[in-house]
């Protein structure tokens, strides 16, 4: 009659565990810390080795096709550096295309911007598992780059690649980590290096509902340089792609808008189980559309309202970085699990902006005991039909709002300066 008592007690010693975590900041951190010396070789470990290569030429070690999502971005390139660069946004031969190289189980739907097959076609030039294995290890070293200028600690940027969501886009193959640090760069460079961030913002014009808000915030603050390099960043990408690849792929891109508003909004072609979106929480609760678009709008506005005033009144600039991070995503429509990756550094700018003033407060410790659960994200949310993938997206930005924006009747808002001082 040992055994209930024997689970009974490890039942409780897990629960002095949680409790330890909960009240300890620095209890928390060492856990963190020992977590990431592991999760992170096993992630690159997984992710190089056994999703990477394999005995059969396009498929991993599981026999899965190497890279999923980057299946269509490499034959993209293929056929744009073959002259056919419409062929993408053909969607009947797209997808006969990507069937005679990868198989009939391989069906993506092209919906990015035609200056997006410049890197594409960079990577053609290589083989696909060469092309593949060089975009996980560009996507790693980018994220790397914007954590280390985040955190400027290396504890902290291994605790960051051992994020959940690093896995994710590095196993789908994904431009989320590229999303994320691109977003991370020009947010914290805005201030020393105007044109350098702007630059970057405009460089994520290749997911206009992600690259939306920083042009906004930029305008609001009255940051004209930056400002100034998005816009000059984004109409050199575009008079580029035309000059490689002609006026095909314009045609193309312009006549899907509402193809790619149908599949995946309306037909949530992606799988309503992988939209993190307030529009994709309705959807996947069996909601209609209209309320789906209304809650979404409301969401949408929440957002942006929090990242304006953000901007317009914190003094720390770390802070500011992390409410465009965390306020991006949440104000599309459509947020595939991957694109949750901005909450990472986002979330990591708020640990560091805690540590500096004092103490995590219990809320914002919790929002980190909870980060290893989405790992489970998209079964969870399949399983339930609840959106889990959006509330820790909300939960990432309210605390962020809440550090950002205290609201003691004793303390007036700090004004934003140019200096980004008081």
């Amino acid at each position: 009659m040992r055994a209930p008592s024997t689970i009974h007690d490890l039942l409780q010693s897990a629960g002095d565990d949680l409790a330890g975590l909960i009240a300890s900041d620095e209890r928390l951190l060492r856990f963190a810390r020992l977590a990431a010396l592991v999760i992170v070789p096993l992630t690159l470990a997984i992710a190089f080795v056994v999703l990477g290569t394999g005995p059969e030429p396009g498929r991993n070690w599981l026999g899965d096709i190497l890279g999923f999502d980057f299946t269509q971005v490499w034959l993209a390139g293929r056929r744009a550096l073959d002259g056919r660069g419409g062929e993408p946004y053909d969607l009947a031969v797209h997808l006969e295309n990507l069937k005679a190289v990868f198989g009939p189980d391989c069906r993506y739907s092209w919906h990015y911007p035609p200056f997006v097959l410049l890197p594409a076609a960079a990577m053609a030039l290589l083989p696909y598992q060469a092309a593949f294995l060089l975009w996980t290890l560009f996507s790693v070293g980018l994220f790397t780059l914007a954590l280390s200028l985040a955190a400027r600690r290396t504890d902290a940027v291994l605790i960051g690649l051992a994020h959940p969501l690093v896995f994710c886009n590095l196993s789908y193959g994904q431009n989320g980590l590229v999303t994320a640090s691109l977003l991370t760069l020009g947010a914290l460079l805005v201030d020393r290096r105007p044109w350098l961030s702007g630059l970057c913002f405009g460089l994520i014009a290749y997911k206009p509902q992600l690259a939306a808000l920083a042009p906004l915030l930029l305008l609001v603050t009255g940051r004209r340089q930056a400002l100034l390099a998005s816009v000059l960043t984004v109409a050199a990408l575009c008079l580029a792609s035309i000059a490689a690849f002609g006026w095909a792929p314009w045609h193309g891109f312009l006549e899907t808008l509402t193809q790619t508003n149908r599949i995946l909004l309306q037909q949530g072609g992606g799988g309503l189980e992988i939209n993190a979106s307030a529009f994709g929480a309705v959807r996947l609760a069996g909601g209609p559309m209209a309320a789906a678009w209304t809650i979404q709008i409301a969401v949408s506005l929440a957002a942006i309202g929090i990242a304006v005033r953000t901007w317009r009144t914190c003094a720390d600039p770390n802070l500011r970085a992390a409410a465009l991070l965390a306020a991006s995503p949440m104000i599309s429509p459509y947020v595939p699990l991957y694109d949750l990756a901005p909450i990472v550094p986002a979330t990591l700018l708020l640990v560091m902006a805690a540590r500096r003033t004092g103490a995590l407060k219990p809320h914002e410790r919790w929002l980190l005991i909870a980060a290893p659960a989405t790992a489970l994200l998209r079964p969870a949310m399949a399983a339930t039909g609840i959106s889990f993938g959006l509330m820790i997206g909300l939960a990432t930005l309210a605390c962020v709002a809440a550090r950002a924006l205290p609201r003691s009747a004793g303390h007036a808002p700090l004004r934003w300066t140019r200096a980004g001082s008081a």
